[in-house]
C-alpha cells in the first residue's frame, strides 16, 4: 500500500470479479464486502465507516495477496484497456450478474436471469443492465448491495473496453 493507506485505491483483477460472481475460494463475508466494494474510484478510507481501519488494512493486504485486487492509478484500474469486448469477459459480467439476481431476488430473479441471458452481444448486454439494477433495488434483499453491484458490472463493462 502507499504512504496513506486510506488514500489508496484498488480494483478488482479478473480473478476477483470471478470470486465476486462465483464464489469459490471461501472469503468471508468481510472480506467479500471489501472485494465487492473495491471498484478501482474509492480509497480505502471510505470503508472506514463498515469496520476499523486496521481491518479494511488488513483484509486489503489479503486481497492483495490473493491476486484479486491490484492497485490503481487515478480513476482507472491500472490494467485498464480500450479493446474490444471479448465473449469470456461479457460471460463473466453475464455471470455476476445472474448470481446477484438469484442471490437477491429469489424467484422472481427467472424474469432478470432470462433477459441477462439472452444478451447476446456487449450493447444488448448494457440494455439489460438498468432492469437488472432496478430490480436489485425494489427488492428487499438486493437494496443494500444493488448500488456496489452496479458499480462492479460497470467497471467489469469498462474493463472489457464496453461503454457501461
Amino acid at each position: 500500500m502507499s504512504k496513506e493507506p486510506d488514500a489508496a485505491v484498488y480494483a478488482k483483477t479478473a480473478k476477483g470479479r470471478g470470486e465476486v460472481a462465483q464464489r469459490g475460494m471461501g472469503l468471508t463475508g468481510r472480506q467479500r464486502s471489501v472485494l465487492i466494494m473495491l471498484d478501482g474510484r474509492k480509497p480505502c478510507g471510505a470503508l472506514a465507516s463498515l469496520m476499523p481501519a486496521a481491518q479494511v488494512a488488513a483484509i486489503v493486504a489479503e486481497l492483495l495477496a490473493l491476486g484479486l485486487i491490484a492497485p490503481c492509478g487515478g480513476t482507472e484500474p491500472a490494467n485498464a484497456r480500450a479493446l474490444p469486448a471479448r465473449d469470456d469477459d461479457l460471460d463473466q459480467v453475464k455471470r455476476y450478474m445472474v448470481s446477484t439476481a438469484q442471490a437477491h431476488l429469489g424467484l422472481l430473479s427467472f424474469d432478470v436471469v432470462a433477459r441477462i441471458e439472452r444478451a447476446g452481444d456487449a450493447e444488448a448486454l448494457r440494455g439489460v443492465v438498468g432492469h437488472w439494477h432496478m430490480a436489485l433495488q425494489d427488492s428487499r434483499h438486493g437494496r443494500e448491495v444493488a448500488g456496489a453491484c452496479l458499480q462492479d458490472v460497470r467497471a467489469a463493462l469498462r474493463m472489457a473496453g464496453v461503454a457501461a
